[in-house]
């Protein structure tokens, strides 16, 4: 995977479609709690890297598959939810030595696993595939191209949008749609 290629393919559809996309970004942002918008916003540039032309009704298109997508998204947090279990139970017993080691597997297994799970909800909604197998098929995909690469990719992403927040949150409105891309720009090339 090219993450500068990521980023350079967000920039150019980002301005390509700059009024369109900005606005979805700021429903994304606004309801973005309800998953099928953050979809959207993302399809925006996966639509316009496979040759689309981007409306703004894009945004709400997933709300087509709503209900596969919340679920999804509640399994994943559900998983790691759990995962933080043995550690609470340890420290609540005082084990805090053992707890601690839980609690370190527990943050390794969702660095591990998010990163591993980036694409689910896009193949979900792009591709039709059921949640558990959505779960499989991201993974194998995000290993195949190179989990550190996709890994650093995210930290790219969340720089790029943090620096948005320097701006009182409101440059964020601009730097969250360019992360989302180069998330959908390197999901469409690992999945030609």
């Amino acid at each position: 995977m090219d993450i500068g290629k990521a980023f350079v393919d967000s920039w150019t559809i980002y301005i390509k479609n700059f009024i369109v996309i900005l606005l979805a970004g700021i429903i994304a942002a606004l309801l973005g709690w309800l998953i099928a918008p953050t979809i959207g916003l993302q399809f925006m540039f996966v639509k316009a890297k496979r040759g689309g032309a981007v409306v703004f009704n894009d945004v709400f298109a997933p709300f087509g598959k709503f209900f596969p997508l919340l679920g999804a998204a509640l399994l994943i947090c559900l998983l790691f939810g759990l995962s933080f279990v043995p550690a609470v139970v340890c420290f609540n017993y005082g084990w805090n030595l053992i707890g601690g080691l839980f609690m370190a597997a527990a943050v390794i297994g969702v660095v591990y696993y998010g990163v591993c799970w980036l694409f689910a909800l896009m193949l979900i909604y792009d591709k039709g595939v059921p949640i558990v197998e959505s779960l499989k098929a991201s993974r194998a995909l995000v290993v195949k191209n190179g989990w550190w690469q996709h890994f650093l990719l995210l930290i790219m992403v969340g720089i790029v949008t943090g620096l948005g927040n320097v701006l009182w949150g409101v440059g964020a409105l601009l730097t969250m749609p360019l992360g989302t891309g180069a998330i959908a720009s390197a999901y469409v090339d690992e999945t030609k």
